[in-house]
């Protein structure tokens, strides 16, 4: 049997793709983001892992208006809690701002809220750390949660409160 195949039946292979071809996105290089050598963010893993980690909670709350991000520099997380109608303030504790710095120059993608700066909320933008419900914080959240939450705060009123808390951090 002859096994040597010729340039139709490239061209063949060319217009029967099943329209692979016709999405670049899939033959995009990878972009990864490391910290302290540890693979924090990829372009190909950056919705199925943004995603995981915000919706089913965001979902699962009747009412989610106050959350908090701890980490999350890269800016994906804060793209994902900005998708929800019911969010009026996304405070988001990030230590490293340099994190947040540099994912603005190279993984634009990541902070990326123009798809849903349609959304009923006045002040939605198309980067994400410029909507007006974020807050964004550069500090230790670990201090910034017991500064503000600790033993010695006394009651605080429901207002104060956050409804869900998310956590995207190297380590908790």
């Amino acid at each position: 049997m002859d096994e040597t195949r010729n340039i139709d039946d490239y061209q063949k292979s060319l217009e029967d793709d099943g329209g692979e071809s016709l999405h670049p996105e899939f033959f995009t290089p990878n972009k990864v983001l490391l910290l302290d050598g540890v693979i924090q963010s990829t372009r190909y893993g950056d919705a199925p892992y943004h995603e995981s980690i915000v919706h089913p909670a965001l979902i699962t709350h009747p009412n989610p208006k106050r959350v908090a991000i701890v980490g999350g520099g890269e800016g994906a997380t804060l793209r994902e809690v900005l998708k929800h109608s019911t969010v009026e303030q996304a405070v988001m504790i990030e230590i490293d701002e340099g994190v947040v710095d540099l994912s603005k120059d190279f993984l634009p993608e990541w902070q990326d809220c123009s798809s849903i700066a349609h959304h009923t909320h006045k002040g939605s933008a198309p980067w994400c750390f410029d909507d007006k419900r974020a807050d964004v914080r550069f500090e230790d959240a670990m201090a910034y949660f017991i500064d503000n939450f600790g033993p010695y705060k006394g009651d605080k009123d429901d207002e104060s409160k956050f409804d869900v808390v998310v956590m995207d951090c190297l380590d908790p």
